[in-house]
């Protein structure tokens, strides 16, 4: 039996027996299909279809990824929900960064995203594709706890989250929704002369100040400023701490309204939420290309995403585990880092397949349960 052919067995069993509710034949095309995605290197269906050691004709494979792809009874709450409690296990006790961004996928669809701040990655917890031309910030206060109740579901106890949203994303629906779930959030507002964001500054009584525009506050205080304020005048307003970061090379100031005290800490909260970026990279031309992908539904891009979010949580799995096992440098340049977490992975993976050695599956069992690799 051929390496191949052994991890897919594997790593079907491991999937299988981790979704113990969902129907046999739903989970083992979800393997095939995250699995033809780690071995193919792109999200291209005849691509993953051909890199599969299934010993049957490729159209056929095909077929059968496509049908996946367009069962309406392949969703997130049956065959993602479950596994969200294992990838978080290790975070009990800890404190949990997480990043809502959106990406547009293509012309057509926006990919409103949530993900964990692991490392030099956010990894994908929960997501919601709308209509890209469609207004939904002004839908926020809708969507936004449907993507995080699955999410406040499945985090272990003890942990203190912190929600980072980016400019545009910011709204008192935000600060609503994660006041409800007890976390603490940091979200940028956008601020110009042109714009009107009201705010007042409370007193060391917590009484309020005047009623004065933000940009006003903005433009005379230096970087590093932090005060207790209330902001949102229109939502009837919404308490909290401002921070403005001025940092190099930026054209604009970090204008940051946080629930916990402001100050420093808060600009390095909000300054994880770039690792998002590469992570999107990693999911698009850079990396595995999903708009090569070409699919015009929304719910067929919804399906694939489920394989290509456990297909990244293993391939981050994957390169930490090249990393800590000092074999970087067998893949990576010495002198500069040319290779991604996630592109190690792949290499690492598929040097141990050349090997005939079994590379490691996302999950491993412990003493208090199965556990995804690579987590805290």
């Amino acid at each position: 039996m051929s390496s191949r052919l052994r991890l897919l067995h594997a790593w079907t069993a491991q999937v299988g027996g981790l979704l113990p509710g969902a129907r046999i034949t739903r989970v083992r095309v979800l393997a095939l299909l995250s699995l033809g995605m780690l071995l193919a290197g792109t999200s291209r269906i005849t691509q993953v279809a051909a890199a599969l050691p299934l010993g049957v004709r490729v159209p056929s494979t095909e077929r059968r990824l496509r049908r996946f792809l367009a069962n309406p009874a392949v969703d997130q709450a049956t065959l993602w929900w479950p596994l969200l409690p294992v990838l978080l296990a290790r975070w009990a006790g800890r404190e949990v960064t997480l990043v809502f961004d959106p990406t547009p996928y293509r012309g057509d669809f926006t990919v409103l995203w949530v993900g964990i701040v692991l490392h030099r990655r956010v990894l994908p917890l929960s997501w919601r594709i709308v209509p890209q031309q469609d207004p939904w910030p002004a839908r926020l206060a809708t969507l936004l706890p449907q993507l995080l109740a699955p999410i406040a579901a499945a985090l272990p106890p003890g942990c203190q989250v912190t929600l980072v949203g980016d400019a545009g994303l910011s709204g008192p629906g935000f600060l609503d929704t994660t006041r409800e779930l007890g976390w603490d959030v940091v979200l940028r507002v956008n601020v110009s002369a042109k714009q009107t964001h009201r705010v007042r500054l409370r007193d060391a009584a917590g009484e309020p100040g005047p009623d004065v525009r933000l940009w006003d506050v903005v433009a005379q205080v230096p970087s590093g400023w932090h005060a207790a304020a209330e902001i949102f005048k229109g939502a009837g307003w919404r308490q909290g701490f401002l921070t403005v970061c001025r940092r190099p090379g930026c054209d604009e100031p970090w204008v940051l309204f946080s629930s916990r005290p402001g100050g420093a800490a808060r600009g390095r909260e909000y300054a994880r939420r770039a690792r998002v970026e590469a992570t999107f990279a990693d999911s698009k031309t850079r990396g595995w290309g999903l708009e090569h992908s070409r699919l015009r539904e929304s719910a067929h891009l919804d399906r694939l995403l489920l394989a290509w979010h456990l297909s990244l949580w293993w391939l981050h799995a994957l390169g930490r585990a090249v990393i800590k096992t000092g074999r970087r440098a067998h893949f990576d340049r010495r002198d500069r880092r040319d290779r991604s977490l996630v592109r190690l992975g792949w290499l690492g993976l598929h040097h141990d397949l050349l090997h005939e050695r079994a590379p490691l599956l996302l999950f491993r069992p412990t003493a208090l349960g199965w556990v995804a690799r690579g987590t805290p």
